[in-house]
């Protein structure tokens, strides 16, 4: 016991101690709350002075904000306000600009209308210099050739000495062009100095001899002297190149062919004329190349463009049936009907025939007008000054806007200002008539020097057409083919030929009708995968299955009764479709030997034409 009080004591003493501590610690813990809120407080007035201090720099900052803002608003009004002024300086540029290029540009064509009238004023000094004794020349030359004059001469109203003097005046004025002494010899011929006229003609073909040749034949047949103008028309005609024919042919080409200049001078040109083809290349018929489309001479293409030709749907049943046969048909039968088209052509150009234009015409038109243009013809110094002038002119004109003048100088070109070759002359004269200003006397002379190439060519083409006319064809129609005469006495009637096709279908379709049996590996194969089907899958499947192998199974057992019931519709479906293949077959037939038999006679009627053609070329002959 004692030492169990002992005990409790010694307990007692050592909880007061611990007691007493915890009482302070309760006030120590109480003062902690009081100093945390009293911190709290003031970090909260920390907090709400720096917020006021914010504030006002928040205020300020507005203000400042504010005030950029309207810095802004009053620069984008400045930038606005100096765009438009750029705006404005850059039209103002453009305008200056604009009126910078105009000044330039008119200033240059002021510089080329100010080079131009100097040029020209040049130019004009020296034309009246060089050339101003020449158009006194011209107007002596067209006196002294008009058949007035020829007869104030003869009857004394015109003294020959004065005559003389003005002939001679103009030779010293003008040594270097051959009008002067051209116009000396025919005042010679007034006053029948030979000798001295032939010595004028000779000065006169030393400085151009195909203008002072066609002068005297011209003059001579104006002053009635048809054999002396035969004879120098020979010489002129002798001096041309004819690969460069000067639109002076034309007009004496159309007063040669009316008979103007005599008949000696129109044989000479068609002598000429003739030697001329003969020498060309591009309208003879040298060395044959093809009778085709392609190949062959210009004349012949001519001719070739001439033809009929077979249009698509013509002989339609014909060409079904020949197979690759029909091109060399098509082609050769196109090739016969050249010379009929060739004279229809010519038939069509000279409505009138020869009778109507191969007459006498002698009015004088055609050498007057062919003298007049001689005379007034510029030499190539004279033309190239001129040129130049003109170009000058249209500068000033144009106020020196140089693609303008150009336009104009294009435009003033005259169509016929180059030369142009016989050969040429002669191809526009018979086939582009309205390409060549020529008359119809004139274009028959042309056709007259191509004659006999043309026939040449157009027996060519019936030649070749002969080669391709087949002695037999073959047609063929729904795989039965038969072999056919193309000679109208060979070929036999249609009946026999077509009964025999038909007779060949039928025979083809009972054949393929007697091949239509039961097939009874089909039907054995049906039964046997039906029943299969049907005994060894269907019970042993599911539902969705089960339908799929029913339906298969069933058809199996269709297919099988199809197969064994069938063969009557088989058999009538053959034999319908061989009816009408039968048909169609026999209707085709029928077409093709009708249209074989005319496209054959065609084809010789065409061939037959040719003595018609030349026919046509002995008209004239005997003219």
């Amino acid at each position: 016991m004692p030492d169990e009080h002992a005990c409790e004591g010694d307990n007692d003493q050592a909880h007061a101690p611990q007691a007493a501590m915890t009482s302070g610690d309760v006030m120590k813990d109480g003062l902690e709350p009081d100093s945390a809120l009293h911190r709290l407080s003031e970090r909260i007035e920390g907090v709400e002075e720096g917020q006021e201090r914010h504030e006002g720099e928040l205020d300020g900052f507005g203000e400042g904000l504010h005030g950029v803002r309207a810095d802004v608003v009053r620069l984008s009004s400045e930038v606005a306000h100096a765009r438009e002024e750029i705006a404005g300086l850059e039209s103002a540029v453009t305008d200056t600009r604009q009126t910078l290029d105009a000044f330039i540009e008119q200033y240059g064509r002021d510089r080329e209308v100010s080079k131009a009238q100097a040029e020209l004023s040049r130019l004009t000094t020296d034309w009246h210099a060089n050339f101003a004794q020449r158009k006194q020349t011209r107007a002596l030359a067209r006196g002294l050739v008009h058949t007035l004059t020829a007869q104030a001469v003869y009857r004394n109203v015109v003294n020959t000495a004065t005559v003389r003097a003005c002939s001679e005046e103009r030779l010293l004025l003008e040594p270097t062009y051959w009008l002067a002494p051209a116009t000396m010899a025919v005042a010679a011929r007034f006053r029948n100095e030979d000798e001295q006229g032939e010595r004028a003609q000779a000065h006169a073909c030393t400085l151009d001899a195909a203008k002072a040749n066609l002068f005297f034949a011209l003059t001579c047949s104006r002053l009635g002297d048809e054999t002396e103008a035969a004879a120098w028309m020979d010489l002129y005609l002798q001096s041309l190149d004819p690969d460069e024919l000067g639109q002076d042919f034309l007009v004496v080409l159309d007063a040669i062919a009316s008979r103007e200049l005599g008949e000696k001078a129109l044989g000479y040109t068609q002598q000429a004329m003739a030697g001329w083809n003969r020498g060309g290349t591009s309208l003879s018929t040298g060395t044959y190349t093809s009778p085709d489309m392609g190949g062959g001479t210009h004349l012949e293409s001519r001719l070739l463009n001439l033809r009929s030709c077979i249009a698509e749907n013509q002989y339609a049943a014909l060409r079904e049936t020949c197979g690759e046969q029909w091109e060399a048909l098509r082609g050769g039968w196109e090739l016969a009907t050249v010379p009929d088209r060739t004279l229809a052509h010519i038939e069509r150009m000279f409505p009138d025939g020869v009778a109507g234009i191969d007459t006498p015409v002698n009015s004088g038109g055609h050498v007057e007008s062919a003298l007049e243009r001689l005379i007034d013809q510029l030499e190539p110094d004279e033309a190239d000054m001129r040129e130049r002038m003109r170009r000058l002119e249209r500068v000033v004109e144009h106020r020196g806007d140089l693609e303008a003048v150009g336009r104009a100088h294009e435009s003033s070109l005259a169509p016929d200002a180059a030369p142009v070759a016989f050969m040429t002359l002669l191809d526009q004269a018979i086939f582009e008539p309205d390409e060549v200003r020529l008359g119809q006397p004139a274009r028959l002379m042309a056709l007259r020097a191509i004659w006999p190439g043309l026939e040449d060519a157009a027996q060519r083409f019936v030649t070749a057409s002969q080669d391709r006319l087949p002695r037999h064809i073959t047609l063929s129609v729904a795989g039965w083919s038969c072999t056919v005469a193309t000679d109208p006495q060979l070929m036999v009637e249609p009946g026999p030929l077509v009964d025999e096709l038909a007779a060949h279908i039928e025979q083809q379709t009972k054949v393929q009708s007697d091949a239509v049996v039961r097939r009874w590996p089909r039907v054995v194969a049906a039964l046997v995968m039906g029943a299969f089907t049907g005994a060894l899958v269907v019970p042993f499947v599911d539902d969705a299955s089960r339908w799929i192998f029913a339906l298969l199974t069933i058809g199996m057992f269709t297919w099988m009764i199809w197969e064994i019931w069938s063969v009557p519709l088989r058999k009538r479906h053959v034999i319908d479709q061989g009816n009408r293949l039968r048909q169609e077959a026999v209707t085709t037939l029928a077409k093709a030997l009708r249209q074989c038999e005319d496209l054959f006679e065609d084809w010789r009627e065409a061939m037959e034409q040719l003595p018609f053609l030349s026919q046509w070329e002995g008209n004239y002959k005997q003219d």
